[in-house]
């Protein structure tokens, strides 16, 4: 029961093909894993099979039966529910109202708030979820707020649950969970399709792995036939070799980047508690340490949008009273954690986008004016340098793919050779290719003399990138370690342990 089938789908936008007459079929009761490069029509597939989309041709089957769908609703008819990447949620209102929204229990006429309330608890209990019902959803973490996404398909009894790149916002022991969930849907006979970039997490969760490659299917295998090496090969279509640090950085004399004894104040606990830091030009200083330690804190001080107690300096200047701006126009460049919310203007067009934080450079215009051509020709340059796979340049940012959200980010603020670089979460949500080519564009940055901040909760993109890394444990710095000196299983355990004396035995 459950199995699923598309059948010659196609989907086009305007000249562009996003599905090419793709024919799959995922068994019913299992993982099925759906891979591919940012673009490759991954989730225009899902999108179409959920209703938010129409295919152009071809069509959807459960077990040998063909299906009617036109929209999210009529997909929710068939049983089919699915968690999108960014989530579906209003901020405002509890967990109960935005698990029943649009499909309320009524009392005679009147919503039925304690038989919601019941519905809901029930199914939080069953699965052993850590939220409650009455909690507005704003004041939840990303993997809470996910754990509604997923509660809003089980009260309506969705039976195949397609998940849209949801471990790109997670924290490791998040995902932890999430697998723990899905293995469980598993067990009870429901059909999961999970679309994702990181490749130890699709062999780790699936059972059968589907490749797709310019929307076209490339091939379906058992996940206990692959590896990382193989998969990456069966996405980008050759061998994939990772970047790393090779060669000892070329410093300059002086530190590019300080921090000296920077606190932010916080309740119970400060969010950062008197931390100092050198980053000199031509290394990169890795940041490690587990989700919710102070690095999101860290990240917005460095970028000038939260203040603190204690002096930011860049290029020995004392920057710790300057906006945004004011760091970017003595070269600080910055590539946010959240490229949506911060990175980006979603509903702009690129050419807007390529010139956010720079609007003031002389080349594209003099204050209210700007020189439109100047304007396209960087955009241009940036798309076709970065790799940003667009339509035109004139789609808006937010309808973009998110691996090529991060690829018009990076372009943006690389292409200035800024003196400073602070990146958060380089790539995150990018699928393996676009994260060797970041990778090397860090590096690249690197070998030119910049100083280089990496924040990163991937503990392997740390090491391999990183000349030192320091770790943070509870808003503080307690231990920066050579890349010699910083080996996973002993930068793991000073994150779990919060000091550099633990016991490696």
């Amino acid at each position: 029961m459950n199995e699923l089938s598309a059948l010659n789908v196609t989907k086009s936008f305007g000249p562009f093909t996003a599905v090419d007459d793709l024919s799959l079929t995922v068994k019913g009761g299992t993982i099925h894993a759906v891979v591919g490069e940012n673009g490759a029509g991954k989730s225009t597939l899902m999108k179409c099979l959920y209703g938010i989309y129409r295919p152009d041709g071809g069509s959807f089957r459960m077990d040998g039966k063909p299906l009617s769908i036109g929209s999210p609703r009529d997909a929710m008819g068939y049983g089919i529910g699915m968690v999108h990447q960014h989530f579906m949620l209003v901020p405002s209102m509890s967990v109960c109202r935005n698990v029943v929204l649009g499909d309320e229990p009524k009392r005679g006429i009147a919503f039925d708030l304690d038989g919601a309330r019941t519905r809901v608890g029930e199914l939080i209990d069953r699965y052993e979820l850590d939220i409650s019902p009455d909690v507005p959803v704003g004041h939840l973490p990303v993997g809470r707020q996910q754990q509604v996404e997923i509660l809003k398909l089980l009260y309506r009894r969705a039976e195949i649950l397609v998940f849209d790149e949801p471990t790109a916002v997670l924290s490791p022991k998040e995902v932890d969970g999430l697998f723990e969930t899905i293995r469980g849907f598993r067990e009870e006979g429901r059909t999961v399709i999970f679309i994702a970039h990181n490749l130890g997490e699709v062999l780790e969760i699936s059972d059968t792995v589907s490749v797709m490659r310019k929307g076209r299917l490339i091939d379906t295998k058992p996940a206990s036939k692959l590896d990382r090496s193989s998969l990456a090969e069966l996405m980008v279509g050759r061998s994939i070799d990772m970047p790393s640090v090779s060669e000892a950085p070329r410093l300059s004399p002086d530190p590019i980047l300080e921090l000296k004894s920077v606190s932010v104040s916080g309740d119970p606990r400060p969010l950062l508690e008197d931390v100092s830091l050198e980053v000199f030009g031509g290394e990169i200083l890795g940041i490690a340490g587990i989700t919710g330690n102070g690095q999101s804190e860290l990240e917005e001080v460095l970028s000038g949008l939260r203040g603190c107690e204690g002096t930011v300096v860049i290029d020995g200047l004392d920057v710790s009273k300057l906006d945004s701006l004011g760091r970017r126009s003595l070269g600080l460049a910055y590539i946010p954690e959240d490229r949506i919310r911060t990175g980006l203007a979603s509903l702009a067009d690129l050419v807007d986008n390529t010139l956010m934080g720079y609007q003031y450079d002389p080349r594209f215009g003099k204050g209210i004016f700007r020189n439109y051509g100047a304007s396209v020709v960087h955009a241009d340059s940036v798309m076709e340098r970065y790799g940003v796979a667009a339509a035109h340049r004139g789609v808006q940012a937010g309808t973009l793919s998110g691996g090529n959200m991060q690829r018009l980010v990076m372009g943006r603020e690389l292409e200035h050779d800024p003196k400073v670089l602070l990146v958060s979460q380089p790539t995150r949500g990018v699928d393996i290719g676009g994260a060797e080519e970041i990778h090397r564009h860090i590096l690249d940055l690197r070998s030119k003399g910049s100083a280089v901040l990496l924040i990163s909760s991937d503990l392997d993109e740390v090491l391999s990138l990183s000349d030192r890394v320091a770790v943070m444990f509870r808003g503080r710095i307690v231990s920066v370690l050579s890349s010699t000196e910083a080996t996973r299983d002993k930068v793991g355990r000073i994150m779990l342990e919060g000091r550099e004396d633990v016991d490696l035995v």
